[in-house]
């Protein structure tokens, strides 16, 4: 038997970086959203673990074989798996992309092996294999506050939105960005807007207090993202970069950005939001 999932990309609509804890962590409330952009994860369960990845190879740690250790770990037996593994999320560009994929593994190894594990059980898991992973257990629209792992369900995002997400060919070292911020500029506190937003079906906005950090640190990113709102303005970064998106309540209008922005040669996608798994 073996599980085909998608594993969809997110957005962090807001990303309000709240404070430094000792350790050096920081602390953030975030606005979450998964989007159509996709992975797919195919999974079968087999005698021996074979994992092979369709697309552009991964470079450092893959999170699926991270979340294939901490599974088995939990459960205190192997699980020998064939994965295959269609990459179309951009790496390293704060899209998710890694972390959607282990999420997506979990999720097809709890069924494919019956192991009965229930929700919270997963998301102890997913925690351990990395703080955007239990966000992807459900996706949909969620606020992420402390390290990133607390997640907390909103009113679903309006479906007839469209997402513009460009994805300039920059490298963002996230470590870097975060070591960066030494909690001293304030946070504009976006998140708590977008929240009472979505719930009053008001004006919506979306930002990014990492932004100008990442900006500051990866000239390459601050040289593409001029053109980029010039053309698109409002856009807005996901994560810490490289990827901006804006967002769209009229379907020509997004796809006029669209044609807009591949004009300037950057890779591009035109997304709808995806609500939570049930």
């Amino acid at each position: 038997m073996a599980l085909i999932l998608p594993a969809y990309a997110k957005l962090n609509l807001t990303l309000d970086v709240t404070g430094r804890r000792p350790d050096g962590y920081h602390e953030i409330d975030s606005v979450m959203q998964t989007i159509s952009l996709h992975d797919l994860v195919w999974v079968e369960r087999t005698d021996c673990r074979v994992f092979e990845v369709v697309g552009t190879p991964i470079d450092g740690e893959n999170l699926v074989l991270k979340a294939a250790r901490e599974l088995e770990g939990r459960v205190s037996r192997n699980l020998p798996f064939t994965l295959r593994l269609f990459k179309r999320i951009p790496m390293g560009a704060g899209l998710g992309g890694g972390s959607a994929d282990a999420a997506a593994f979990l999720r097809a190894a709890n069924q494919l092996y019956d192991l009965k594990l229930t929700s919270t059980e997963l998301v102890e898991v997913a925690t351990n294999v990395g703080q955007d992973v239990p966000f992807f257990l459900s996706g949909g629209t969620a606020r992420a506050t402390g390290l990133g792992s607390t997640i907390e369900p909103l009113l679903p995002f309006p479906a007839s939105w469209r997402f513009l997400v460009v994805c300039p060919p920059v490298a963002i070292s996230t470590r870097s960005v975060y070591a960066a911020v030494d909690g001293t500029e304030p946070t504009a506190h976006r998140t708590p807007a977008l929240v009472r937003a979505l719930a009053n079906e008001n004006a919506i906005e979306f930002g990014n207090d990492l932004e100008g950090t990442s900006r500051r640190l990866f000239a390459a990113l601050d040289e593409a993202i001029e053109p980029l709102r010039a053309a698109v303005p409002g856009m807005a970064m996901t994560g810490t970069g490289a990827a901006f998106f804006a967002g769209f309540q009229d379907q020509r209008d997004a796809e006029k950005a669209l044609a807009t922005v591949r004009r300037l040669g950057y890779p591009a996608w035109l997304c709808h939001p995806v609500p939570a798994a049930s």
